[in-house]
Order: C-alpha cells, then sequence, then structure tokens
C-alpha cells in the first residue's frame, strides 16, 4: 500500500468523523430544544398558576371575613363607610390592583402563551369595575394609582375606565 492509499483512508475516516460529530451535534440541539420548549411550557403554566391563586385569594379574604364582605358589597353599593372601613375597602382595590399590576407583567413579557394573545386586565375588566367605578374606588384611582401603578397599567385601566364612563352616557 502506498502513502497516497493511506492518505485517502485517513481522510475517508476524518469525513466519517465530522458527519458522525455533526450528527451528534444535531442530535443534542433537537434534545436541548425539546427541553426548553418544556421548561417554556412549565414557566407558563406557573405563570397562569400564580395569576389564579392571587385572583381566589381576593375572593377568599371575603369569603372568611364577614365584616370585610360587608364592607366590600356597600363600598361597592356607593354606601357612606367609616374612615376605618374606607381604608380597609381601599386595601382590597390595592390588592386588586397589584395582582392586576402582576398579571399584566406577566402578559407583556414573552413568556406568555402565546395562543393566548388576551389582555388578561382587558379580559378581567368585568371583575374589577365594581371596585373602581365605585365612588371610593374613583377617588382612589384619581388621587394615587398613577403613582402606585406602572404606567402601562394606569394607561389601560385609565382606558377602561373611560370606556366605562361613555357606555353610562
Amino acid at each position: 500500500m502506498n502513502w497516497d492509499a493511506v492518505g485517502a483512508i485517513a481522510e475517508s475516516l476524518a469525513a466519517l468523523g465530522v458527519i458522525a460529530s455533526l450528527m451528534y451535534v444535531a442530535l443534542q440541539v433537537r434534545q436541548n430544544s425539546k427541553l426548553i420548549d418544556q421548561s417554556i411550557l412549565a414557566t407558563r403554566s406557573a405563570m397562569v398558576h400564580g395569576i389564579s391563586v392571587s385572583f381566589s385569594r381576593f375572593y377568599e379574604l371575603l369569603a372568611q371575613d364577614s365584616e370585610l364582605s360587608d364592607i366590600y358589597q356597600r363600598g361597592i353599593r356607593g354606601e357612606v363607610l367609616t374612615d376605618n372601613e374606607v381604608g380597609r375597602f381601599e386595601s382590597l382595590i390595592i390588592i386588586y390592583v397589584t395582582w392586576l399590576e402582576d398579571a399584566d407583567h406577566q402578559h407583556m413579557s414573552d413568556l406568555y402563551f402565546e395562543e393566548d394573545d388576551t389582555d388578561p386586565v382587558e379580559g378581567m375588566a368585568f371583575i374589577f369595575r365594581p371596585l373602581l367605578s365605585s365612588p371610593i374606588g374613583r377617588q382612589w384611582w384619581s388621587r394615587v394609582a398613577e403613582e402606585l401603578t406602572t404606567p402601562s397599567l394606569y394607561a389601560k385601566i385609565t382606558k377602561i375606565m373611560a370606556q366605562w364612563d361613555n357606555s353610562e352616557d
């Protein structure tokens, strides 16, 4: 066997090694992509679960405390509340707005479910309408909301509240 044949065999073996290496890298990339997709799905599921838990905790507060529930009901009806009751009603608003802030932030991230492009703040407007359209809620919103919320959430809710006002005309 001459040196040319040995060189050709070595080149063939090297080419097979490169092909095998590329196949291995392709397999690793595919497995890594699958793990990343699973991780994104788990993150998205955890986000949705967190939003659901926060939402349900708001109503757990009302269900567990009849006095607070009474304050909530009287507050959304626009009845007169004592200063202490106004403070508790405003605390409910803060809890709810904080939950909306979290939901809005998660929605604006690229991790939210792509097939669900519904804005959670707009989607939940019918639920927070009683709180924020009440006299105390409107006073609270105009007094402190801009300072306590992100510009994005403030703009969204202000726009929603304007739509409520226009629909009442």
